[in-house]
């Protein structure tokens, strides 16, 4: 076991504690008596899983404006056409509601959204509790779900993401408050870190994957290694402006962050915790400053 092993709950760990936070499993008769009081089909969460055609209709304009605004899409090519609300009522209809699929999936994509999407939850002994990547987390809510209902029916892609594609349907705070409180009963704790995109070199990674035919001394070209070593060059000092310029959009973005109200997350853990979870507000680090 390495530190950073040292540091983390075991898998085994991580699945005992979920044990312990959702006895009853994440549809559970306590989490519904939390989470819809008067009934599933009463609840405003139910939107999650039954918007109705306004929301699908806004859902759709937005997706078709940020597919619009791709930075990479042709600068002259010819904007397509929004969709109208009667393209979307076509396709629009009511589905049956099935409550104790629906509360599991919501609860399982709060929880990703609590566990991964890089922050930190923490136990009462002060390590980690890390489901994995992104998508090792879904998985580890997937499989969780399936040994607790003894189906194998989820898979990662079912919670990879969380909330991403309808966190606004509806006011999201009630489940991660839910999840929150059982967290707090466990004497752990949760550290908000604020979402950030990182470029990754792959050149040294494809180099490696592909070695050279012929050892270096039998084919090498003093004018081939000189075009080389400046190919290299230039490759550097664009790798290098890509970064500063992702680092100059991470500041802004926590500028702009700090000036509207805290994400779901933070505002459910202040109402149960009374206080801010640590990396709330955000700071965005100096100019030229790692993180």
């Amino acid at each position: 076991m390495d530190e950073s092993d040292a540091d983390r709950l075991s898998e085994a760990e991580c699945v005992a504690e979920f044990d312990r936070l959702f006895p009853q499993g994440f549809a559970g008769r306590d989490v519904l008596a939390e989470l819809a009081p008067d009934g599933w089909d009463n609840s405003p969460l139910l939107a999650v899983f039954h918007p109705s055609l306004d929301q699908v209709y806004e859902e759709s304009l937005r997706f078709h404006r940020n597919l619009q605004s791709l930075p990479w899409r042709k600068p002259d090519a010819k904007p397509k056409p929004e969709p109208t609300r009667e393209e979307v009522a076509k396709d629009f209809h009511e589905t049956p509601i099935e409550t104790e699929r629906e509360v599991r999936e919501l609860v399982g994509q709060c929880l990703w959204d609590v566990f991964s999407d890089n922050h930190d939850v923490i136990a009462a002994d002060g390590r980690i509790m890390d489901l994995g990547s992104f998508r090792g987390s879904g998985g580890f809510i997937a499989d969780w779900i399936n040994r607790q209902t003894g189906e194998s029916r989820y898979d990662y892609i079912d919670f990879y993401m969380g909330t991403i594609w309808v966190s606004q349907r509806a006011d999201l705070t009630p489940v991660y408050q839910m999840i929150f409180r059982r967290l707090k009963a466990r004497r752990m704790d949760w550290a908000y870190h604020f979402p950030r995109i990182r470029l990754v070199d792959m050149r040294p990674v494809l180099e490696s994957l592909e070695p050279p035919a012929e050892p270096e001394w039998a084919t090498y070209s003093p004018s081939e290694a000189f075009a080389q070593q400046q190919e290299e060059e230039k490759h550097e000092r664009e790798m290098a402006k890509l970064r500063d310029d992702l680092d100059k959009a991470h500041r802004e973005s926590i500028e702009e962050a700090k000036k509207r109200p805290p994400p779901d997350t933070v505002r459910a853990y202040l109402a149960v915790y009374g206080r801010l979870p640590r990396g709330w507000p955000p700071e965005a680090p100096a100019e030229g400053e790692e993180t």
